[in-house]
This record gives C-alpha cells, structure tokens and sequence, in this order.
C-alpha cells in the first residue's frame, strides 16, 4: 500500500460509527461523535506506514478513539465552563453592569414617569439594599426578570441623563 492509496475511508466509516457509540452517554451528540471519529480516520490514514507489521483497523481505532476523546474532553471544559458562568449569574451578590459604584451608596430618586415595576426595583436594590432573590420574592417575580428589569432601568436612567 504505497502512499496508502488502497485504503477507502468509506470501508471503514461502521468501525467509526461503532467507536463513536461506545461514548454516546458521554455529552456529545452521535454525529458529532462519528464526525470527530472521521478525522481520526483520516489522520490514521495520512500516518500509517504497512512495513511496521500492524493492520489497518487496529491502527485507525487507536485514532478515532484519540479524536473522539479529545472532543469530548473539549466539550467536559466547555460544559464546566459553563456551568461557572452559571453559577456566578445566579450569585447573590453580583452587581448590575453600572460602572458608578458610589451610586449604590448614596440614596437615589427615581423619576416619578417611570414604570412602576423598575421604579420599584430601582428603590428595593439601591435605598433598601435588597439582594436580587430578595426582591424577586417581594415582588413575586422571578430573579432573572429582576435582573431584566434593573438593567433596562439602568439603561433608561442612562438615557434621561444623556
């Protein structure tokens, strides 16, 4: 096999649909798997040298293993990533995006035209120094929507001052 012409990657595409089925349960969907598992072919392909005594497959399943691991181990950082992320957005104690802290010092009036709901929840989280979850039960909103709402409050104030 000079230059490996002989080898089809379509031979070989159930020995990596069979590889990619072992690791299902793992996070990724099936076709990314066999996707990944393809470019372990390929990479298999373009390596492997016939005078060194080993078959084809054998050869090919150490790298559509490798690739297949390597993507869902990807995948695991990008997922614990994420789930940081997450639990940092859920945190009691993060901050709206305002760039002025001495605001949350000092008492603010909130104009009388506004939505009653921001007015509401600009007055909780800067006079009263509610915490998100606090405020999300006073009003019986969820936290996300206190969150929604203060930055679209944030962002009129921004507005009124410019």
């Amino acid at each position: 096999m000079k230059n490996n012409e002989n080898i089809k990657i379509e031979d070989y595409v159930n020995l990596v649909k069979s590889i990619a089925g072992k690791y299902c349960k793992y996070g990724l969907p099936f076709e990314d798997l066999v996707q990944e598992g393809m470019i372990g072919l390929l990479e298999a392909k373009n390596r492997f040298k016939e005078d060194k005594n080993t078959a084809f497959t054998t050869y090919a399943y150490f790298w559509i293993k490798k690739k297949i691991l390597e993507a869902l181990s990807k995948e695991t950082k990008t997922s614990l990533n994420s789930i940081e992320l997450k639990e940092e957005i859920l945190s009691d104690k993060q901050e709206p995006i305002i760039k002025d802290i001495s605001i949350k010092k000092q008492k603010i009036s909130i104009p009388n035209n506004f939505p009653q709901k921001e007015k509401e929840i600009l007055d909780l989280y800067y006079n009263e120094h509610k915490t998100y979850n606090e405020i999300a039960e006073i009003i019986s909103i969820s936290r996300e929507q206190v969150r929604q709402l203060m930055n679209k409050a944030i962002r009129r104030l921004k507005f009124i001052k410019s």
